[in-house]
């Protein structure tokens, strides 16, 4: 019961979204984006529940981030990813946390889709009397509207 208590009292961080590009920007189809939920929240977070005869102790552990990549795909990544920046650019795209679109939303060029990302935690509890278990799972949820668009090119002969 002291576990339920501290669980309910627990507030965990709400995931903060960072893209690459950026989420103002669009996305290009074929091209790779990069996304990341900030690194400085990925840290167990604890509370604690007392009565006279002891204490309870809960812990929630960061252990993923299910991304909605808002065109029918999921990327699933067990790290908090990788921030974007021109010292880790890689042309393949994100090395641990990132998602290509491969075609147009149903609004066409510029439409924006949802990018969601639920941050899922696994919860243990410990008392002072030497006794601990699993809890159910708590979850944490931010999205943000993109748009996808394409590059389209035109190749022409020389003189």
């Amino acid at each position: 019961m002291l576990a339920e208590q501290a669980r309910a009292v627990m507030r965990l961080p709400a995931p903060k979204i960072g893209t690459a590009p950026p989420p103002d920007s669009p996305r290009f189809v074929n091209m790779p984006s990069w996304m990341w939920v900030d690194a400085a929240d990925w840290e167990p977070v604890t509370a604690t529940a007392s009565v006279s005869a002891g204490s309870v102790t809960v812990v929630a552990t960061p252990e993923r981030v299910v991304w909605d990549t808002g065109d029918g795909h999921e990327v699933v990544c067990e790290v908090p990813g990788t921030v974007f920046s021109r010292d880790v650019y890689r042309e393949e795209g994100s090395p641990d946390c990132g998602h290509t679109y491969t075609s147009l939303p149903p609004g066409g060029a510029g439409a924006r889709v949802e990018l969601a990302a639920v941050w899922e935690w696994e919860v243990a509890w410990s008392s002072t009397d030497g006794r601990g278990g699993e809890l159910e799972d708590l979850t944490t949820a931010a999205s943000v509207l993109v748009p996808v668009s394409e590059i389209h090119s035109v190749v022409t002969g020389h003189r």
